[in-house]
């Protein structure tokens, strides 16, 4: 019998509320054990970067404001993530007996992601090696493919990072649906070399004529998820809702996180 699950289906948020609800959703677990998928898009293009990673360093922050990219720090760790023409989701797992291992969720994500992949026509694996990453490329996600993550033809097409706490698991997400435009990926890094590595070695799903939709995408993975939940379609409680919210105002928008 599979565990029930949250299925949360919802619209576009500025950088910070994104991240804010994301911390709200797995902060709910400590009070009731609910697993959570959630997909949700980007009102203005963003970067998302790793716990771990000195955004200052990484790109042009002033060139980045003056052209409408917000940048913001993820609770989880990994590389920068370009967001604004992807498919995002976060997947939340509660702590307890029996919880997943971190590894076997991986797993099954990434074998799930190439079950729908391949099912909507589009060529896929996971991707698995034994040697060490480009130190050039080390903190993009697109050009760093870790153990897990999807290729298309050598190239990245989705990625995930986690962050586990006393209430939960949190896994983000990312899907590339379509490709950014040059003038964006030109800001992803300071580094030309690491720009020339973005269109070199990262690809989206609607290339080589293919024109596959968010919502399709969404049922495809839906359908394919296998972790044993039977995610059902809900909405953001009122107290999500209310914690999102301050978490955005008070953290994630503020200097302090995304500079500290």
């Amino acid at each position: 019998m599979k565990t029930i699950g949250r299925l949360l289906n919802m619209g576009k948020n500025s950088a910070a509320m994104n991240m804010a609800i994301d911390e709200a959703l797995l902060a709910a677990q400590k009070e009731q054990l609910n697993p959570t998928l959630r997909f949700y898009g980007w009102t203005q293009p963003a970067f998302s970067f790793g716990y771990f990673q000195d955004i200052t360093t990484e790109v042009d922050v002033d060139a980045c404001r003056a052209e409408g990219i917000e940048l913001v720090k993820r609770m989880t760790g990994g590389g920068t993530v370009v967001h604004g023409w992807e498919l995002t989701y976060t997947l939340i797992l509660p702590r307890g007996a029996g919880e997943m291992n971190i590894s076997d969720a991986y797993h099954s994500i990434g074998q799930s992601l190439v079950k729908a992949f391949q099912q909507l026509g589009i060529p896929a694996q996971c991707y698995a090696t034994c040697t060490e990453p480009s130190q050039t490329a080390q903190n993009i996600c697109l050009t760093n493919p870790a153990e897990h993550d999807v290729m298309s033809d050598n190239k990245k097409l989705a990625g995930v990072s986690v962050r586990r706490n006393r209430n939960g698991i949190m896994f983000q997400g990312y899907i590339s649906l379509d490709m950014p435009p040059p003038a964006i990926l030109a800001r992803v890094s300071k580094n030309p070399a690491v720009q020339e590595m973005l269109r070199e070695k990262s690809t989206a799903i609607n290339t080589d004529g293919r024109s596959i939709s968010r919502s399709a995408l969404i049922q495809a993975i839906s359908e394919t998820l296998n972790l044993g939940i039977a995610f059902h379609s809900s909405e953001l409680s009122l107290t999500e809702h209310v914690q999102a919210k301050t978490l955005a105002e008070t953290k994630y928008a503020t200097s302090g996180w995304t500079f500290g």
